[in-house]
């Protein structure tokens, strides 16, 4: 499946590229969205469970036309949960990306946009228990895809909702590989200069 959102978001980044434009977008921009994550956790393909938080995202880029780079910063929200013997558990994360983007306008303010790129991520974990309590992080490199859509006020202004896939993956000799797959769906603002 991750896959399969890569290849949709940079085949959706190329056969858009051939679409009317309908104003010239070029120069640069800051785009933000804010919205729900998603948490999937498996270790060797066995599932460990789902969970969900609050996420954002904050991206700046320059922009050709339609095709562009960015890079940002992206918070990944938290989880967290506890029992009735008094342990506690959370786990956050977030990254900086770089990747490359295009905004595309079928008609004159209706636009679709999509973007993929690596991502430079980190993991923040902590558990509390009556006797004991301890953290832990780890960082690592992984991918982001997603795809967009949204309304064009005007040549500077636009908002939207988007999806957004972040893949984080390490590998531990003799504990497995852990996949952790954070699904974003947000509510996007850009302003373009």
């Amino acid at each position: 499946m991750n896959k399969g959102i890569l290849s949709c978001a940079v085949a959706a980044t190329i056969a858009l590229a051939a679409s009317a434009q309908a104003e010239d977008l070029t120069g640069w921009f800051v785009n933000g969205g804010a919205g729900h994550a998603n948490y999937s956790a498996s270790v060797d393909n066995f599932s460990l469970g789902t969970a969900g938080g609050t996420a954002a995202i904050l991206n700046v880029g320059y922009r050709t036309q339609f095709i562009g780079f960015e890079a940002g910063y992206t918070d990944l929200g938290s989880v967290s949960s506890s029992d009735q013997l008094g342990d506690s558990y959370k786990l956050s994360g977030n990254g900086l990306t770089f990747g490359i983007n295009g905004h595309f306008n079928p008609t004159e303010h209706w636009y679709i946009s999509s973007r993929v790129g690596g991502l430079r991520w980190r993991l923040n974990a902590s558990v509390t228990t009556p006797t004991v309590s301890g953290s832990a992080s780890e960082n690592g490199l992984g991918w982001y895809a997603g795809v967009g859509t949204g309304y064009d006020f005007n040549r500077h202004w636009s908002v939207g909702v988007a999806y957004n896939y972040y893949a984080i993956s390490k590998s531990y000799p003799g504990y497995g590989n852990f996949d952790i797959g954070s699904n974003l769906f947000t509510a996007d603002a850009e302003y373009r200069f």
